[in-house]
């Protein structure tokens, strides 16, 4: 049995030839949308993957598990400490106090996964390191205006990195070795992220991520923080991602310095 989710998909790709044709149908599925398992039924799933209820069934007790419900578990606990309430399709739950609830929900979630590991190592990784490269694309653009401001008010230079255009792939690859990269990744849209986590490992340079489930490709390595990000009305909730960022960069930089902002941005 996969002890946890990296292990099952790693199982998924690797046993894929092995599965019948209905269960590599399953494999597909569950493998390209592993961070929605926890929130979908058997049912649900067999209907996304054009397979059976039983087929869901088996397929997890094939696994090793006792049964859809224990996986669904093993990657509920590892994508974040607890999912946040799916909201109610009949707006009964709308209004002021839900909201507040729900983000109140996200903060409690990102406190109890962060709450050991801390910014702190990354402050001290990223310690007299020039130029702080911040790199993500999407959903991740709010969060890294953030901290990019925030660190241009306290004279940090900055290199903004969102797109992967001629520019940006050039300044990734003549990264020195006295920088550092803080990338963001939430959903699907890692590829920025990525590309910057690969060039600092060419160079030498510290790397830390943040990033919205332990499924993502960035979550792993020492400085990788997961902080739960619920999706809602199309895209996700950054409550907590943007305060886990403020926590971030007064760690970074807790004293302002006076001078004019120094931050760079590269996009389209």
């Amino acid at each position: 049995m996969p002890p946890d989710a990296h292990a099952l998909a790693e199982r998924l790709r690797r046993d894929f030839e092995r599965f019948s044709p209905a269960q590599q149908a399953l494999a597909r599925y569950l493998a390209d949308n592993l961070p929605d398992v926890p929130l979908l039924s058997a049912h649900e799933v067999a209907r996304a993957a054009h397979c059976s209820p039983a087929t869901v069934v088996r397929f997890a007790q094939a696994l090793g598990y006792a049964g859809y419900p224990d996986m669904q578990a093993v990657v509920r606990r590892a994508q974040r400490p607890g999912l946040l309430p799916r909201r109610p399709a009949n707006g009964a739950a709308s209004g002021l106090a839900a909201e507040l609830a729900a983000e109140r929900c996200a903060l409690d979630a990102a406190v109890e996964r962060l709450d050991d590991l801390g910014v702190a190592p990354i402050a001290a990784a990223f310690a007299g390191r020039s130029p702080l490269v911040l790199a993500g694309e999407g959903y991740a653009a709010p969060i890294l205006t953030l901290i990019g401001e925030r660190l241009a008010r306290a004279g940090r230079p900055a290199l903004h990195i969102e797109t992967l255009d001629a520019a940006s792939r050039g300044a990734l690859e003549a990264l020195p070795r006295g920088a550092a990269v803080l990338a963001v990744g939430l959903g699907r849209e890692t590829r920025v992220a990525e590309a910057a986590v690969a060039a600092a490992r060419v160079a030498g340079a510290p790397a830390a991520t943040l990033v919205d489930s332990a499924l993502s490709p960035l979550a792993r390595g020492s400085l990788a923080r997961v902080v739960p990000a619920e999706p809602r009305e199309g895209g996700p909730t950054l409550v907590a991602m943007v305060a886990v960022a403020q926590a971030l960069t007064h760690a970074l930089a807790p004293v302002a310095i006076a001078g004019a902002p120094q931050i760079a941005a590269i996009s389209a």
